[in-house]
């Protein structure tokens, strides 16, 4: 039977682990639309146009101060109660996903630009509530493209998951993009910094899988959403298939992701060419190019071994063909005749 310490102790960790998820639990992904229980848009104009507005595009000078409005709708059939703020956003750095900070997190743009009249907001079932709010830029802001988005939180935990031992209560998140622009010079930029195919060394002579690993920057000040295209071929240019999807980003300004992929068809003795290629709407692209030797070593040493045994055998049948001049020949036998 447990001492009431040990239960005490058990209940007070369960309790913090709930308290730290209300304040530092990451978010769960967010959508642009909605999650099936609440939605958050942009707010439509009186004189809406056919293409509803799906993020926020803004544009503004330096010192500037503009206002919009964010609509959160609720799907349910029960009030819901939810928390609002600005945050900054950044690309994670494995595989590049798109994600807004946490409140609680350090902000640099967006997140502490943006300015709403109440923090938290409840919305009646099956309807909405648009929420106003406006943007200062600061007179010192950097020209070009700043990310982020209008988060909208559930003010109560639902569900959760156990990490080390604990309950951690998980609070689900919508959000609405905010691509804001600040007047200056614009100069797009992309790299393709690192690049590397590589394949296990294979024990047997079959056709295996290998993988690459690539590292996309965004070097300029405007956000891009590169088309990225990956090319590949093996020694004589026999074909290699690239067999993951390929990837659909939306790079902040800065951002360094670095991604993963998967080939298939490569040979156990093989020279493996790979090309990589990341393009722009804004015109701009980058590309880089790995080669890499593949070789399966008992392969190779089986190789080698009947290679070595082909030129012995080769020596010998030489050596049995060589003439023998008949002076020689008879001098022979007169040796064996003694």
């Amino acid at each position: 039977m447990r001492s009431p310490t040990v239960a005490l102790r058990r209940l007070t960790l369960i309790l913090l682990a709930g308290a730290i998820a209300l304040v530092g639990a990451p978010l769960a992904p967010a959508h642009a639309a909605g999650n099936g229980e609440w939605a958050v848009t942009p707010t439509p104009p009186k004189k809406p146009s056919p293409a509803p507005r799906q993020y926020f595009f803004l544009d503004a000078r330096p010192g500037t101060t503009i206002t919009d409005s964010v609509r959160i709708q609720n799907l349910t059939k029960e009030s819901k109660t939810f928390e609002v703020y600005g945050a900054d956003a950044y690309n994670t750095e494995r595989d590049g996903g798109f994600g807004l900070r946490t409140k609680i997190q350090t902000h640099i743009g967006i997140g502490i630009w943006t300015k709403l009249p109440v923090e938290v907001v409840t919305v009646p079932p099956r309807r909405q509530a648009d929420v106003p709010f406006t943007i200062t830029v600061p007179p010192n802001a950097t020209p070009g493209d700043h990310v982020g988005g209008i988060v909208v939180l559930e003010a109560e935990p639902k569900g959760q998951v156990e990490r080390d031992g604990v309950n951690v209560a998980i609070q689900r998140a919508v959000a609405a993009r905010v691509y804001l622009t600040v007047a200056g010079p614009v100069v797009p930029g992309l790299a393709v910094s690192e690049l590397e195919a590589h394949r296990p060394t294979p024990l047997l002579p079959t056709v295996g899988d290998g993988t690459i690993d690539y590292r996309i920057e965004n070097t300029g000040n405007t956000h891009i959403a590169p088309k990225i295209t990956i090319t590949s071929s093996g020694l004589f240019g026999h074909e290699v298939r690239q067999t993951t999807p390929l990837p659909q980003l939306d790079l902040i300004p800065g951002a360094s992701v670095q991604m993963t992929g998967k080939l298939a068809g490569i040979w156990p003795v093989d020279l493996v060419k790979v090309t990589v290629e990341a393009e722009g709407s804004e015109g701009i692209s980058a590309s880089r190019t790995d080669r890499e030797l593949v070789v399966a070593w008992p392969v190779l040493l089986l190789l080698l071994l009947i290679a070595a045994a082909t030129a012995w055998w080769i020596q010998r049948r030489r050596r049995a063909r060589r003439p023998v001049p008949r002076g020689m020949r008879n001098n022979k036998q007169l040796v064996e005749a003694r």
